[in-house]
C-alpha cells in the first residue's frame, strides 16, 4: 500500500429538511486518485454504449441511470479503495446546516478513517464543496481541525472540475437508498469494501464530542 492516502468525502441527504430521515456522509480512501478516474472512465464508456442511458456531464448518483450506477459501483468494488460511512438518524428533526454541525459529522467519520489508517500518512482530505461562502469554509476547517487535534490538508473542490470526488457521492447515494428502504441493490455492490458503517442519532453524534475530547483521533472509542 502507498505510504500516503487521499480521503474523499461527500454526503447524501440534508440536515435542515425534516423529510430526510437520515443524512449519510461517506468517505473513500485511495492511494492514487487515478484509480477513481479509471472507474469513471469505464462507467462513461458503458453510458455511451447504452442508448437507453442519458449521457450526463457528471456521474452522480441521482443523475446516473441504473446501468451506469451498476457499472460504476461494480468497478469501484474491484478497485483498490476503502469505504467508510456515517449514518445519522434525524428523527424528523430540522438541524441547522452550519459549519459547526457539518464539521461534527466530518469529525466522526474521519475518526474511523484514522483508526484504519493509523500507520499510514494521510496526504489530504477532500470534500465535495458544501459551503459556498469563504467564511463558512474557514469556520468549518477551523472547527474540524480543532476536533481532530491534528493538522491535515483540507480541500473543498467542485465535482465538476474534480470528478473523482463523485466516488463518495455514489457511495453516499447507495447508502441513503439502503437506509431509507428504497433499494439495497447498489449498496450490496460495495458492501464488501466498507470498513466502517457507523449508525448514530443526532443526540449521540453531538455527545461524541464530549465523550472523546480527551482521546487522540486515532484511538478507538
Amino acid at each position: 500500500m502507498n505510504s500516503k492516502i487521499s480521503i474523499l468525502i461527500d454526503e447524501s441527504g440534508t440536515l435542515p429538511d425534516p423529510k430526510n430521515k437520515v443524512i449519510i456522509m461517506a468517505a473513500v480512501g485511495v492511494n492514487t486518485q487515478e484509480v477513481l478516474l479509471s472507474v469513471l472512465k469505464k462507467a462513461r464508456k458503458s453510458m455511451a454504449c447504452d442508448k437507453k442511458e442519458k449521457v450526463i456531464s457528471e456521474v452522480k448518483f441521482y443523475k446516473a441511470g441504473e446501468r451506469t450506477k451498476t457499472v460504476y459501483l461494480k468497478e469501484l468494488s474491484l478497485a483498490d479503495v476503502n469505504i467508510f460511512a456515517l449514518i445519522i438518524e434525524k428523527n424528523n428533526q430540522s438541524i441547522k446546516d452550519t459549519p459547526d454541525n457539518f464539521a461534527l459529522l466530518a469529525y466522526i467519520l474521519l475518526k474511523e478513517c484514522l483508526v484504519f489508517y493509523q500507520d499510514i500518512k494521510i496526504k489530504e482530505v477532500i470534500f465535495d464543496k458544501h459551503f459556498q461562502q469563504k467564511d463558512d469554509l474557514i469556520k468549518f476547517n477551523e472547527t474540524l481541525l480543532e476536533l481532530l487535534g491534528e493538522p491535515f490538508i483540507l480541500k473543498h473542490l467542485s465535482s465538476v472540475d474534480n470528478p473523482e470526488i463523485n466516488s463518495a457521492d455514489m457511495v453516499a447515494g447507495s447508502l441513503l437508498w439502503k437506509y431509507t428502504g428504497k433499494n439495497e441493490k447498489f449498496y450490496n455492490l460495495i458492501k464488501d469494501k466498507i470498513i466502517s458503517e457507523q449508525l448514530l442519532n443526532w443526540k449521540e453524534a453531538k455527545a461524541m464530542i464530549f465523550a472523546n475530547k480527551n482521546k487522540k483521533p486515532h484511538e478507538p472509542v
